[in-house]
């Protein structure tokens, strides 16, 4: 298949999913130049580079591209997995494959961390790491075995890792003092309200997020021991928001139900957390 076709049936399937528009939004602009992009899918140590000639192979290739001076690893190591599933509503009914599965990926000597997305119902992949020891962040979405890439200087405020239904809320999250117990760790409720229901602007069919409701570990190191190595700039940036009762994204939900304007909802939940697992991830697997 012609390289051009198969970037648009990418593009096409990509967009087929509503429930993924946030996500989608942020990556579609750069699955648009994988048609005139290189392919580099041996990747070593270090940052990424990209020469911009050559054709695409019509083999796997994943592009990454981004900030020249953001340094992330090839390969992460991680020993703490969290297993969650999501689930969409419409209308009131229950969307066949309509959710995603998810693997968080924690570490307990390393301040990093990683979480990897399974569309059910158009198999995309999407994938976010963050290294708070080198301050950087990356992003990529692939299907089909063809991937696209970003990587940037992290950043609290607006470090946003891929999750299911809308993301742009977690750094407009207030604490609300409700707690409980989810999978042996103590959790507490935040909230973003987002709620426009007075006005005009918003009507029956539009799907704009109204409510959020998260539950986040109490103590982000009970889930995330490599936070005891976090930088202390950054450190003190998270003891700074959470004073403020803001959440960073510093240990992901273990559950969240999000509601939009239109009546949808999204829920995920944890089904199991993994410790003690030494597992060695390879970024350019998620185009394997």
């Amino acid at each position: 298949m012609p390289i051009k076709k198969q970037v648009l049936l990418l593009a096409c399937i990509l967009l087929a999913s509503t429930l993924q528009a946030q996500i989608l939004k942020k990556v579609k602009d750069k699955v648009r130049h994988l048609a005139g992009a290189p392919v580099d899918t041996v990747l070593t140590e270090g940052p990424y580079e990209t020469e911009h000639s050559g054709p695409v192979s019509k083999g796997p290739s994943l592009i990454i591209g981004g900030d020249q001076q953001v340094q992330i690893d090839s390969i992460f190591e991680f020993d703490i997995a969290v297993y969650q599933e999501s689930e969409a509503w419409e209308g009131g009914q229950r969307v066949e494959k309509g959710g995603e599965e998810m693997m968080i990926y924690y570490s307990s000597a390393r301040p990093q961390l990683g979480v990897h997305l399974l569309s059910k119902s158009t198999g995309a992949r999407y994938r976010f790491y963050a290294d708070f020891l080198k301050g950087a962040q990356l992003s990529i979405t692939a299907i089909h075995q063809v991937g696209s890439g970003t990587r940037e200087k992290l950043n609290l405020n607006t470090m946003e890792p891929v999750y299911p239904g809308e993301t742009g809320y977690l750094n407009r999250l207030i604490r609300t003092g409700e707690k409980k117990v989810i999978a042996g760790i103590a959790c507490e409720e935040y909230t973003a309200d987002t709620t426009r229901r007075d006005s005009a602007s918003i009507g029956v069919t539009s799907r704009v997020l109204t409510a959020a409701s998260i539950w986040v570990p109490q103590e982000p190191h009970t889930l995330f021991p490599g936070y005891v190595f976090i930088p202390d700039h950054y450190k003190d940036q998270i003891e700074q928001l959470l004073i403020a009762g803001s959440y960073p994204p510093i240990a992901l939900p273990l559950e969240t139900h999000l509601e939009y304007s239109n009546g949808d909802k999204v829920n995920t939940w944890t089904t199991d957390i993994v410790r003690g697992e030494s597992r060695m991830v390879v970024v350019s697997e998620v185009i394997r």
